[in-house]
């Protein structure tokens, strides 16, 4: 039993410095003549003001920032690890633990480590919802207003492990919601689950 309590106490030591640590190490953004940078808890700077924008750290230990080229996320070391799409004017949100970036003009997904686990190959690619996310085949990128949006070729739907769920075949592809999704073919509305399965014609 007396061992069993000094096992105990060993234990909530061990914890209560493991958060000190973690305390100690989170980083904060503050703002210099209009750029911003991060400092510890101390309030020692530990990355410069030099960006336009910081948000910040996540438990995962990465920040979203604008540098001079464009939003990236980056480490505690303020190392750029990627570049996210950037959305509204912010960077990609995560959906189903994934966010997209772009390289060589193709979309491809990373998670909240910034690691990349879908590699950048597809002309387009829309969120993930429901564990798909629907993508286009030789589509083309057009502008809208302020947004740029694809449209044509032929659009199917990937699943997290980047492969391919229901294949291209689509004249339009829309995210699925509650289990389904509206998809056009030969000019029909259709409603399909995540089979593939046609549950019902929309006019």
């Amino acid at each position: 039993m007396k061992k069993f309590h000094i096992l105990s106490v060993i234990l909530l030591i061990l914890v209560f410095v493991i958060n000190i640590k973690i305390l100690i190490s989170q980083l904060y953004p503050f703002e210099q003549d209009g750029l911003y940078g991060y400092k510890n808890k101390k309030g020692k700077t530990i990355l410069p003001a030099k960006y336009l924008m910081a948000e910040k750290f996540s438990k995962d230990g990465i920040a979203a920032i604008i540098d001079d080229s464009s939003w990236a996320y980056i480490d505690k070391n303020g190392k750029v690890l990627i570049r996210p799409i950037a959305y509204d004017n912010y960077p990609d949100e995560f959906h189903n633990g994934l966010a997209r970036f772009i390289k060589d003009d193709k979309f491809g997904f990373f998670n909240r480590k910034c690691e990349i686990i879908i590699p950048n190959k597809f002309t387009y690619v829309s969120v993930f919802s429901g564990g798909l996310a629907a993508f286009c085949e030789k589509c083309v990128k057009t502008q809208e207003g302020e947004y740029h949006i694809y449209k044509g070729g032929r659009w199917g739907y990937v699943n997290k492990k980047g492969d391919i769920a229901i294949e291209p075949v689509y004249d339009v592809g829309y995210d699925f919601e509650k289990g389904f999704a509206r998809v056009k073919f030969k000019g029909e509305w259709l409603t399909i689950n995540k089979n593939g399965k046609v549950i019902k014609y929309k006019k």
